[in-house]
């Protein structure tokens, strides 16, 4: 029972990043704030899949601020749960009526392409079901498994935020800057405390089938974007993916995460947002002034930063190398001061970092 549990919250966490998404969707917007040559940008409508993409970061996002303020206040963890429900509620009931007449010409449409590719869909079903089946049931005993989950279980346990070592449950008497700003596994605390649920559960089973199934996503967002509507094709993708990751486990790539450490913060950084870039990027390649592509770009610079710290060097380089030489490609200077702001969260925090190793930014755990 437990187990059908965690796997329900997985619908959970969907809609609620479908709801977060609703709430930001952007129909149109006429001119571009930091242009010169503001383009006309007409409504393209609601994609099902780009809305719980977006969601995704804005509800991470909004949740660092939320814990960030309380950890900075020494508040505990249920201060912090019970903040995180109001504001998820209010975002919600934002997302349902903005999204309640966006969501049904979308759901149609998604509908009507589903049923004249049932075959491929059902196909692209029974390669994501076996993925994660054998991902879940599979043993993983890292050293960052125990640290995640630990840190969850020890978070409940004492009624605190990154407080105690959990490795060691010793008290620490300042703040390790890597975790203070990734506050993802703060979110699953907030969560197990939330839904009575153990954080070996959600952690194992439900963020690891969140990670799997958000990586789908996006590689399927990929799909359309280079096949059209092409769905055999789309399956075709879909299907390699999946092999390359089942056999390309070195150290040296993404598929190590996507199938032994799925539930911790490097996963969906490695494969929701790095991949999330590119595809972000290829929507640049049709249209650099596209004003939905670059919000969505300074969302996911943001939004990443919450997942894993490697996010403050990883996500600038990843959004340097590939906008710079689009704005030669596309010979348009305005792309680097775009970049840039894009590239700001990342190059601030690691600043900060540097500044903590060097012992001038520190945030202790209690009053001084």
């Amino acid at each position: 029972m437990a187990i059908v549990q965690a796997l329900a919250l997985v619908l959970v966490n969907i809609i609620l990043f479908f709801l977060f998404g609703c709430a930001i969707h952007i129909r149109g917007i006429s001119r571009c704030p930091w242009s010169r040559r503001p383009s006309e940008v007409a409504d393209r409508g609601m994609s099902l899949s780009r809305t719980v993409f977006t969601g995704f970061f804005f509800y991470y996002l909004l949740f660092s601020v939320c814990c960030i303020a309380v950890t900075l206040k020494w508040r505990p963890l249920h201060v912090l749960t019970k903040l995180w429900i109001a504001v998820v509620i209010a975002v919600s009931l934002i997302g349902v009526i903005r999204g309640y007449a966006l969501c049904k010409p979308a759901a149609r449409k998604a509908a009507s392409f589903i049923n004249s590719h049932r075959p491929a869909f059902i196909i692209m079903t029974l390669v994501f079901i076996t993925f994660a089946a054998i991902v879940l049931i599979s043993y993983q005993f890292t050293l960052d498994a125990s640290f995640y989950v630990g840190n969850v279980t020890t978070s409940l346990q004492t009624d605190t935020l990154n407080i105690y070592d959990p490795f060691t449950g010793d008290w620490q008497d300042h703040f390790e800057m890597r975790y203070f700003f990734a506050t993802f596994p703060m979110n699953d605390a907030v969560m197990c405390s939330l839904f009575r649920i153990h954080p070996l559960l959600w952690c194992k089973i439900t963020m690891s089938a969140t990670a799997m199934l958000l990586t789908f996503m996006v590689m399927y967002m990929m799909g359309r974007r280079i096949f059209g509507d092409d769905a055999g094709k789309i399956c075709l993708f879909l299907v390699f993916s999946s092999v390359a990751n089942f056999f390309m486990i070195t150290i040296y790539t993404t598929s190590t995460f996507l199938t032994t450490r799925n539930y911790e913060g490097k996963c969906l950084l490695a494969n929701v947002v790095l991949p999330g870039i590119l595809f972000v990027y290829t929507e640049l390649l049709d249209d650099v002034k596209d004003i939905r592509a670059w919000l969505t770009l300074l969302l996911i610079a943001l939004g990443a930063p919450v997942l894993s710290s490697s996010s403050n060097m990883l996500v600038p380089a990843m959004i340097g190398v590939t906008m710079i030489p689009l704005a030669f490609m596309r010979k348009d200077i305005w792309v680097i001061p775009k970049s840039i702001l894009c590239m700001i969260p990342g190059v601030a925090l690691t600043g900060i970092y540097i500044l903590y190793v060097r012992n001038i930014v520190v945030f202790y755990t209690y009053q001084r």
